[in-house]
Protein backbone atom coordinates (compact mmCIF):
# COMPACT_ATOMS: atom_id res chain seq x y z
CA UNK A 1 0.00 0.00 0.00
CA UNK A 2 0.86 3.30 -0.92
CA UNK A 3 0.11 7.18 0.64
CA UNK A 4 0.82 10.21 -1.87
CA UNK A 5 0.72 13.32 -1.39
CA UNK A 6 -1.17 15.91 -4.03
CA UNK A 7 -1.72 19.40 -3.97
CA UNK A 8 -4.48 21.31 -2.62
CA UNK A 9 -5.29 23.08 -5.39
CA UNK A 10 -5.69 19.48 -7.51
CA UNK A 11 -9.31 19.28 -9.12
CA UNK A 12 -9.12 15.67 -10.79
CA UNK A 13 -9.72 13.29 -7.97
CA UNK A 14 -12.89 11.58 -9.97
CA UNK A 15 -10.05 10.65 -12.44
CA UNK A 16 -7.51 9.63 -9.76
CA UNK A 17 -9.79 7.88 -7.49
CA UNK A 18 -11.25 4.59 -7.71
CA UNK A 19 -9.94 1.46 -9.92
CA UNK A 20 -7.97 1.11 -12.51
CA UNK A 21 -7.43 -1.82 -14.78
CA UNK A 22 -4.08 -1.68 -16.27
CA UNK A 23 -5.14 -3.47 -19.47
CA UNK A 24 -6.82 -0.56 -20.30
CA UNK A 25 -4.03 2.21 -19.53
CA UNK A 26 -0.88 -0.58 -20.14
CA UNK A 27 0.26 -0.19 -24.00
CA UNK A 28 0.29 -4.02 -25.21
CA UNK A 29 0.28 -5.39 -21.51
CA UNK A 30 1.41 -8.59 -21.02
CA UNK A 31 -1.01 -11.58 -19.51
CA UNK A 32 0.21 -10.71 -16.35
CA UNK A 33 -0.50 -7.19 -16.32
CA UNK A 34 -3.55 -7.79 -18.08
CA UNK A 35 -5.53 -9.27 -15.07
CA UNK A 36 -3.94 -6.32 -12.41
CA UNK A 37 -5.95 -3.83 -11.53
CA UNK A 38 -5.16 -0.77 -9.16
CA UNK A 39 -7.32 0.63 -6.52
CA UNK A 40 -6.71 4.80 -5.30
CA UNK A 41 -9.01 5.57 -1.86
CA UNK A 42 -9.41 8.77 -0.19
CA UNK A 43 -7.23 8.97 3.16
CA UNK A 44 -8.36 10.38 6.16
CA UNK A 45 -4.97 11.94 7.28
CA UNK A 46 -4.39 15.79 6.49
CA UNK A 47 -0.83 16.29 7.30
CA UNK A 48 2.23 14.51 5.61
CA UNK A 49 3.25 14.50 9.66
CA UNK A 50 0.07 12.48 11.09
CA UNK A 51 0.99 9.95 8.23
CA UNK A 52 4.14 9.30 9.69
CA UNK A 53 3.20 9.38 13.16
CA UNK A 54 0.48 6.36 11.79
CA UNK A 55 3.83 4.19 11.00
CA UNK A 56 4.31 5.49 7.82
CA UNK A 57 7.96 6.10 5.84
CA UNK A 58 8.17 8.62 3.90
CA UNK A 59 10.25 8.29 1.02
CA UNK A 60 10.27 11.57 -1.20
CA UNK A 61 10.57 10.56 -5.03
CA UNK A 62 13.78 10.79 -6.92
CA UNK A 63 14.01 11.75 -10.26
CA UNK A 64 17.04 9.30 -11.25
CA UNK A 65 13.99 6.43 -11.19
CA UNK A 66 11.94 8.14 -14.53
CA UNK A 67 15.26 7.99 -16.48
CA UNK A 68 14.75 6.01 -19.22
CA UNK A 69 10.85 5.96 -18.78
CA UNK A 70 8.21 7.36 -21.23
CA UNK A 71 5.00 8.60 -20.17
CA UNK A 72 3.67 7.30 -23.62
CA UNK A 73 4.93 3.65 -22.84
CA UNK A 74 6.44 3.12 -25.84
Amino acid sequence: MVVIEVDRDFDRFDDLLGLHQWSKFVRNPTEEQSGKVTKVFWCTYNTGRLVQKNGWKRIDIQEHWFQGWHPNNK
